[in-house]
């Protein structure tokens, strides 16, 4: 055994996750840290971060490491990436979960708009992806995985997100193929209807129309997400890469949202 792998097989699996402050995020956080994972938790706002760091720890008695980060920054990210490998002595799995969600016609929504959300989603993963790569080669372990979402497969008023999203799950398996000599899987999750503070502002109508319309019966807990991420995480899942993971309850099999419905 080398001495790198001798100092990752001493230490506990490092996870860097962005979008960390908000309610997947924060879910999949909390599940890795219960598993014995040393998390580096990201997001464009430190106070939001320490709150939730703060909520984490309390709650696993694991204590957070944060970074704040705009992954419209190619130099905030990196240096975010780096504070990671610094304080934790590596990086095994990064999680991009970030993303922003601004839906409109597309006859109202403006170019502007429409390139925030690609920057932020698409290219906010590939430049966090770039920043991590040597860390996650050093690991030989290494995990990608990305958050996309059903959306992708066109939601009313999403062409924005739905381009980001798909786009993502194309780049995941592109990359798949690339790195996979490096010992690197790249997989994305799809979540369906997800019950976060955000969803839960919207109308309890919405809420029941969209249970209704899922399979299994239920909205969706960021838990279920988490044990996903937690299962592509493992240093035993080397076997499984370039895969995109529903977790909608069934919902994928049952078309897509209509004009009536939300974007998840």
């Amino acid at each position: 055994m080398s001495s790198d792998e001798q100092r990752v097989a001493e230490r506990p699996r490092v996870a860097f996750i962005t979008g960390a402050a908000g309610g997947i995020g924060r879910g999949i956080a909390e599940h890795l840290a219960e598993l014995g994972y040393s998390i580096s938790l990201s997001d464009i706002s430190e106070t939001g971060l320490r709150a939730v760091a703060k909520d984490i720890t309390e709650a696993t008695g694991v204590a957070m490491s944060t970074s704040a980060a705009d992954l419209a920054d190619r130099e905030s990210v990196q240096a975010a990436v780096d504070a990671t490998v610094s304080r934790l002595g590596g990086l095994d799995v990064l999680v991009n979960c970030a993303g922003i969600l601004k839906d409109a016609r597309i006859e109202k929504m403006e170019p502007a708009v429409f390139r925030q959300v690609l920057d932020v989603n698409l290219i906010g993963m590939l430049t966090t992806t770039a920043a991590a790569l040597p860390a996650l080669r050093s690991s030989e372990t290494g995990r990608i995985i990305s958050l996309t979402s059903r959306a992708w497969l066109g939601n009313f008023g999403s062409t924005n997100y739905a381009a980001s999203k798909g786009g993502i799950a194309g780049v995941s398996r592109s990359l798949s193929l690339a790195l996979a000599a490096d010992g690197i899987t790249v997989n994305c999750i799809a979540p369906g209807f997800i019950e976060t503070p955000m969803s839960n502002s919207m109308p309890d109508e919405i809420i029941e129309r969209v249970r209704q319309s899922i399979p299994v019966g239920r909205v969706g807990q960021p838990i279920d997400v988490a044990r996903t991420v937690a299962f592509l995480a493992d240093a035993n899942a080397g076997y499984v890469t370039g895969q995109s993971i529903p977790v909608c309850g069934g919902r994928s099999i049952s078309g897509s949202m209509r004009k009536d419905t939300v974007s998840s």
